[in-house]
């Protein structure tokens, strides 16, 4: 069983109640106060403040999580937005889940069929490559966000319904994957991917603790989240001595802006994320900014 996304892992190590979660909606829920003592509480209120900060700047609908192991503060809402290519944190995954059941080899060859081409964000398409290993299409699907990688690897994990089956075991209710990328066709139909702020940030707050997958196929992950060759947004401001593990997304054509990152200093990690839809971009770019430069203000100094 995956333990992912659902608030309540019994058998985990760590309980996701200890978080601190903030978004904008007109649905609200009251969250526990920070646990730790003053230090904590005076640190959750500040979070909240540059939470709240960033829904504002941001245009558009923007939501926002924010998670340690201590911090638990502000206001909550789960909501349904655009992915963009954020949803490849959650194909990683199921690519990552068959290699550790043994059914996939990081060293595979796979074909690279004429229908999976696509332009939009990545390399591969370009290159004229006939073939890949399975290792090197998550690199290009994470480190430059190749779409046309993206969609091999999608075939190769037998499509949107297996995939899909697996978001469904981490318990990432408000997440699902309707189509491979730049299928517009799919979009016009009305079938675009959707998460939330809080199935990623508690995802990627399992990757942290090398409680989704375990051990190395987690390390490897982190691995590929280490090299992600975009940083514009959450990190752009934080101090090179921090490690950022990240995935970004952007679909212009409908104002989205997103950035999901695990910040870690020396023992110290907090995991952000910033959906932001139906924007301006250089708005929701510089309020991403601005937020990860506050939280690592607030949780490193």
């Amino acid at each position: 069983m995956l333990a992912g996304c659902s608030a309540h892992q019994p058998n985990a190590h760590h309980s996701d109640s200890k978080v601190s979660r903030v978004a904008s909606s007109s649905t609200k829920m009251p969250l526990k106060k920070a646990t730790g003592g003053s230090t904590d509480t005076a640190k959750s209120a500040k979070v909240t403040k540059a939470v709240r900060a960033t829904v504002q700047q941001a245009s558009g609908t923007t939501a926002v999580y924010v998670a340690t192991s201590k911090l638990a503060t502000g206001v909550a809402v789960n909501r349904r937005q655009r992915s963009a290519s954020v949803i490849k944190v959650f194909i990683m995954i199921e690519a990552m889940r068959r290699v550790k059941a043994g059914t996939l080899n990081l060293k595979q060859e796979v074909a690279i069929p004429a229908h999976d081409q696509v332009g939009g964000t990545g390399v591969l398409a370009q290159r004229g490559t006939n073939q890949q290993t399975i290792g090197q299409l998550l690199e290009l699907m994470i480190k430059v966000s190749d779409n046309t990688a993206t969609n091999v690897l999608i075939d190769q994990l037998g499509g949107l319904s297996k995939i899909n089956r697996t978001i469904e075991n981490l318990g990432c209710h408000h997440t699902k994957l309707q189509r491979k990328m730049l299928d517009y066709r799919a979009l016009n139909a009305g079938h675009d991917n959707y998460t939330s702020a809080a199935d990623l940030g508690r995802t990627l707050l399992k990757i942290d603790r090398h409680q989704l997958l375990g051990g190395r196929y987690d390390t490897e992950m982190l691995r590929l989240l280490a090299n992600n060759a975009n940083q514009t947004k959450l990190p752009a401001l934080i101090s090179s001595k921090a490690t950022i593990y990240n995935k970004t997304g952007e679909f212009p054509d409908y104002g989205v802006q997103n950035d999901a990152a695990i910040v870690k200093k020396g023992q110290q990690s907090f995991v952000a994320v910033v959906l932001s839809e139906s924007g301006r971009q250089n708005q929701q770019i510089k309020a991403m900014n601005l937020l990860g430069k506050d939280l690592y203000q607030i949780f490193f100094q």
